[in-house]
């Protein structure tokens, strides 16, 4: 491995398991938003959901209370996607 790989590396998270283990529990979670969207927005809405390795492991009115109830079950707050769940999702155009 170059210095270059070393370096990146350390900037996702240093070991090569570690990356990929996260970097596939991501794409769990994003797979979960895109297509799990309506049913997000049917039983939480206008609430803060935390995702975590593939399913809503917490929900709340606020973003306070989710990061407790993720802290009191020992999820690392930068390893879960937290998101508030609209009524009516936004489009955005690019």
């Amino acid at each position: 491995m170059n210095d270059f790989e070393t370096h990146l590396l350390e900037q996702l998270g240093g070991v090569p398991d570690e990356v990929v283990t996260d970097l596939r529990a991501f794409s769990e979670t994003a797979r979960v938003l895109s297509d799990e969207q309506e049913n997000l927005i049917s039983k939480h809405p206008l609430q803060w959901v935390g995702i975590y390795e593939g399913r809503v492991s917490a929900s709340s009115r606020t973003l306070t209370s989710l990061m407790g109830s993720l802290e009191s079950q020992g999820i690392p707050a930068n390893k879960a996607v937290v998101r508030f769940i609209e009524k009516n999702q936004s489009t955005l155009i690019l």
